[in-house]
């Protein structure tokens, strides 16, 4: 379970950015909160720091349910989003939160 958690943080981030532009929310995450957690899912860097407040207030809110419609997108790498940092976010956000895919 902990697994599609992390996979629906790392959709949501690349969703988010897609899609939040123009005010949008997706998932229940708006455009800040999907920046917010770039850094720490970002392909970038090999050593991501941890998440932000920013970045946990935004997935305690988000519906990480709805973010798994996105987890085998092209989206994740186009915006170069590392699936395996972003499924860890809730845990390392400690939020209590699980859920299947």
């Amino acid at each position: 379970m902990e697994g599609c958690a992390k996979l629906v943080v790392v959709t949501m981030v690349v969703v988010g950015l897609a899609l939040v532009a123009d005010g949008q929310k997706v998932c229940g995450m708006n455009k800040e909160g999907f920046q917010a957690c770039q850094p720490s899912v970002s392909t970038v860097n090999p050593n991501p720091p941890p998440p932000s407040a920013p970045c946990c207030l935004a997935l305690n809110d988000a519906d990480l349910k709805c973010l798994c419609f996105f987890k085998n997108s092209k989206w994740m790498s186009d915006y170069g989003v590392d699936f395996n940092r972003a499924k860890d976010l809730p845990v390392k956000c400690n939020l209590g939160k699980s859920f299947a895919c």
